[in-house]
């Protein structure tokens, strides 16, 4: 197969398609691109013009838009596939990577990465061209994750366990979290943790992991294309009527009057018109609304 020089952007987006930044930054760095809308097939393309590489964009991922990146891997093993994703899960990267996929990036990237890993793929597609394309060299800054900043606070540091409480619940959102679990993180028993994360935090674990999940359904129930169902599960919940009673009991108002409102003010502030705020949850004590900034 012979490629062809150019980035193909297959969009599997559930919200109308956005010409988004890492598309400013390809162009700017004079690659050319060719997209496919979300209800286009992309093999066609891709068997007549194989791209250096092909993005596939989510927003918020579906079963149709994953088979799509899975049947083109199959079809054509030979393209490297990057996937690019608004929403992200321990298990969406799992299954990303055993898909295949050349890299994975949860938006907002590191856009000197990205950029830097399709001009390792341009040179290995292209390699002729390449020699002869003058492209702005990218200065890539390899931050170290903040997860493994942790390591570097001394054991009993407070922030530094409580950060790596939040990012576990984060990272674990979606499925039944034991505290016991997480005291083990922190190298204590159930009942030690429990006494020290509200002496540290004025608040329980427990009231912190249910402010979490109903804070994260708030924001995912702001996409009236995400079923309060999924937003249910996605956020930990495993029953909709106790998701919903918990829901209501938190924000004053059930999940589906809460998503009308914030359609209706999202349309609103897009007409510039005044609206009601959204309803907003009560502030988490500062030590961990500064974790979770």
């Amino acid at each position: 197969m012979i490629t062809h020089d150019y980035m193909l952007i297959v969009l599997r987006t559930i919200q109308e398609p956005i010409d988004d930044e890492y598309h400013h930054a390809l162009k700017r760095q004079g690659y050319r691109l060719e997209t496919v809308a979300p209800d286009q097939d992309p093999a066609h393309l891709m068997k007549a013009r194989p791209p250096i590489a092909a993005c596939f964009q989510f927003d918020y991922p579906d079963l149709a838009g994953l088979a799509s990146l899975r049947e083109a891997k199959h079809a054509f093993p030979s393209i490297p596939l990057l996937m690019i994703t608004q929403a992200h899960s321990e298990h969406l990267a799992v299954w990303a990577f055993r898909a295949r996929v050349w890299d994975y990036f949860v938006q907002p990237f590191d856009m000197a990465r990205f950029l830097e890993v399709v001009a390792k793929l341009y040179s290995v597609r292209l390699p002729e061209k390449a020699k002869a394309a003058h492209r702005d060299v990218v200065e890539v800054h390899n931050h170290i994750p903040p997860e493994a900043r942790l390591h570097c606070s001394a054991p009993g540091d407070a922030q530094a366990r409580l950060q790596r409480v939040v990012s576990f619940i984060d990272q674990h959102l979606h499925r039944k979290i034991v505290q016991a679990e997480v005291a083990a993180l922190c190298g204590m028993s159930a009942f030690q943790f429990s006494r020290y994360f509200k002496r540290v935090t004025g608040i329980t674990f427990q009231e912190y992991l249910l402010h979490r999940r109903i804070s994260e359904a708030m924001r995912l129930l702001a996409n009236p294309k995400v079923s309060i169902t999924d937003v249910c599960f996605t956020v930990g919940f495993r029953d909709l009527s106790y998701f919903t009673r918990t829901f209501q009991r938190y924000v004053g108002k059930p999940p589906s009057r809460y998503r009308l409102e914030a359609t209706e003010s999202a349309n609103a502030q897009a007409k510039a018109e005044p609206s009601v705020p959204a309803t907003a949850l009560p502030q988490l004590p500062p030590l961990l609304r500064s974790l979770n900034t």
